[in-house]
């Protein structure tokens, strides 16, 4: 007989499995909140991307664009225009080579971004508040090491890989 505890009975798994359903979960909010005010999916993680690289001091070109949210140069065309026409993002012609050309957030989109996120933000930190820093603290290493994996992941399949799984 194993000491082993039965696949996925350990606290790691259940972490996972929490993990997994907060993204769900949140996943549904931000569709929510999107539909409730005539943004689609894609026009909500490009506000919330640019505002995030553009608060990190990031240049975001269309190229990072479609390499970030996974489209196609022409699909990527389509979202910036129709932001553009929205008033939430503005292309750029770099100064130095006409060629190239940034895509930032309106100031009207941040201010909008704000109206769409502070209430999730309220609701997270009202929920958190049961905690204590350093629980937090210990919280934030932990999803910091869970978007590793992802980011692992996700290098794995670009380079047209599958996962690894313990048994291949």
């Amino acid at each position: 007989m194993s000491d082993q505890p039965p696949f996925g009975a350990t606290p790691a798994w259940a972490l996972i499995r929490a993990l997994r359903e907060y993204t769900e979960l949140s996943e549904r909010v931000v569709d929510l909140t999107g539909a409730a005010h005539g943004l689609h999916r894609t026009d909500m993680r490009t506000l919330s991307l640019l505002m995030r690289r553009q608060a990190q001091g990031l240049v975001t070109t269309p190229s990072d664009l479609s390499r970030i949210l996974g489209l196609s140069s022409a699909s990527t065309t389509a979202l910036v225009d129709r932001m553009e026409r929205q008033g939430h993002a503005q292309r750029t012609r770099s100064e130095t080579d006409r060629r190239s050309v940034s895509i930032s957030h309106t100031d009207s989109a941040a201010q909008e971004g704000r109206a769409l996120f502070v209430p999730i933000a309220q609701h997270t930190m009202r929920h958190l508040s049961q905690f204590t820093d350093e629980e937090l603290e210990t919280a934030v290493r932990v999803l910091q090491a869970a978007t590793a994996a992802m980011a692992d992941a996700e290098r794995e399949l670009g380079e047209g890989g599958r996962p690894q799984t313990s048994g291949s």
